[in-house]
């Protein structure tokens, strides 16, 4: 399946959950400014990427994508919450190729855009839970995994603050903080798509496996894109995760497998915010040179090949060709 048409599928699914989302975070509201904050990036775009997993996750096991439309979105709005956040604490000036929200309303007013999302996103699950007529112990499950995947997305991002400052990570230590920090979100995608859907345990089970290994080949290849993308693509600076002293995997290997000179050259600019685009390409080039990129790509594909393997519990269907598809779109594209 090519890159295009998942593209046209995630941007109709896109459009169902925009269509949600405005009746959870409506265009205006009081204060003015707080709806503004809330929908800042929501507004800006963004794939969609985790709720169409809901909506897939949730076909693929016998549901109707309308079974879990709510929870589709409120994904969406925790995957938000935690962007906002994100680019407080790393300090970071652009987010899909718009101002970030602190930038524009200042700290307080984002710390209070997040929470704010956080705060639907339970209310919207409630609401599809109810509407479904769920069961009480389905019920229990989807809040328990939204609850669960919450707290481990805390979890890495604390771990992803803490490694900027230690001398040296562990390939283990890397991919342990990436299975919280975005695993945790796209295992709870198909996890909740699966319960919404009534799929047996075995299907739940193994949806779940496979969003929290395409979640860590999503952010490796993010972590690739953030050294070799295009900065029109990406939506952030190139080079920003080195001036922040990000613990990448690209990093991570590089510094394992690079000539003495090279790591020095790494090391200098790793971590150095005022860093020069010139000193950014030096870096740049000295982790190509490693080998590092190479290895990481190869990571990813076997990441998502182990995923596309749980999907064997599941019948043929175009809901399970769609992820065997989403599976491969993770690591191929280029923004």
């Amino acid at each position: 399946m090519s890159d295009m048409h998942v593209l046209r599928y995630l941007e109709e699914r896109a459009r169902l959950v925009e269509r949600e989302i405005d009746s959870w975070i409506p265009p205006k509201f009081k204060p003015e400014i707080l709806a503004k904050a809330t929908r800042h990036l929501i507004e800006a775009g963004g794939k969609r990427f985790r709720p169409c997993l809901v909506l897939t996750a949730c076909e693929a096991v016998g549901g109707k994508s309308d079974d879990a439309i709510e929870t589709a979105a409120a994904l969406e709005l925790l995957h938000n919450f935690t962007l906002i956040h994100d680019d407080i604490m790393d300090r970071d000036k652009f987010r899909r190729n718009v101002r970030t929200v602190h930038e524009l309303w200042g700290e307080p007013v984002a710390i209070i855009a997040g929470d704010a999302l956080f705060a639907k996103v339970f209310e919207a699950v409630a609401a599809n839970a109810r509407r479904l007529k769920l069961e009480s112990d389905r019920t229990v499950e989807l809040f328990d995994t939204i609850s669960k995947a919450s707290f481990e997305i805390c979890r890495g991002q604390a771990l992803d603050m803490m490694f900027e400052n230690l001398k040296s990570v562990g390939e283990g230590e890397y991919l342990d903080m990436v299975a919280g920090k975005t695993g945790a979100l796209t295992e709870a995608s198909t996890k909740v798509g699966a319960l919404l859907g009534r799929g047996s345990h075995k299907q739940v089970e193994a949806l779940a496996i496979y969003g929290r290994l395409i979640g860590i080949a999503f952010q490796i290849q993010d972590d690739m894109l953030g050294v070799t993308g295009n900065r029109k693509k990406f939506g952030k600076p190139i080079g920003s995760d080195i001036r922040e002293g990000k613990r990448t995997l690209v990093v991570i290997r590089a510094l394992s497998t690079a000539s003495e000179r090279d790591k020095v050259v790494i090391l200098r600019v790793l971590g150095k915010r005022n860093a020069s685009k010139q000193e950014i390409e030096i870096a740049i080039k000295a982790l190509k040179k490693s080998g590092a990129i190479d290895y990481v790509a190869e990571k990813a594909k076997k990441l998502v090949a182990n995923a596309k393997s749980q999907l064997a519990v599941l019948s043929r269907s175009n809901a399970r060709e769609m992820l065997l598809a989403l599976a491969d779109f993770a690591i191929e594209r280029e923004f």
